[in-house]
């Protein structure tokens, strides 16, 4: 990827899988620095222990060659003061969110099949503006008027 970068604010995140594959602290070393090597401009460390002990043995043998990237998944319990004293660079709280709107849907869900009706999830539910802002629906629009000027998508349109 760094090979046929154009654009200098493209950023390689290599993701290091070791300790994920049971390989050990000198695996997870290895993989990183071939990355570093490689032109990678951080790397993302990963583990499944619920405590940061693999994430911290790596930081110490590490020394800031890179920035890296942690997902705590695993370990939430972690206080966030702990990454930033290990020199953590960046932290993504995955997939919360993810698994939150996954107990949202099933009772929206839930709800509709009792009801079998949308009455009463209405209200509960974001509005479709809502959901067109965050999809960049006026962005599409816009296109659509600089690139097919003298149309427009009707939404009752199937096509």
């Amino acid at each position: 990827m760094k090979d046929t970068q154009t654009d200098e604010d493209f950023i390689v995140v290599a993701r290091v899988e070791a300790f994920i594959a049971g390989q050990g602290l000198g695996e997870a070393l290895r993989r990183a620095e071939a990355y570093r090597q490689a032109g990678a401009d951080a790397v993302l460390i990963h583990s499944l222990r619920t405590d940061i002990e693999d994430i911290a043995a790596f930081m110490k043998e590490w020394s800031d060659r890179l920035p890296v990237v942690i997902v705590p998944t695993k370990y939430y319990t972690t206080p966030t003061a702990q990454f930033r004293e290990l020199g953590i660079s960046l932290v993504i709280w995955a997939n919360h969110n993810l698994r939150a709107s996954i107990d949202a849907m099933k009772k929206i869900t839930g709800q509709i099949l009792r009801e079998e009706s949308l009455v009463h999830v209405e209200g509960s539910v974001a509005a479709l503006e809502e959901v067109f802002r965050l999809q960049g629906a006026e962005e599409l629009q816009d296109a659509e008027q600089k690139y097919l000027p003298g149309t427009s998508i009707d939404s009752d349109d199937p096509l």
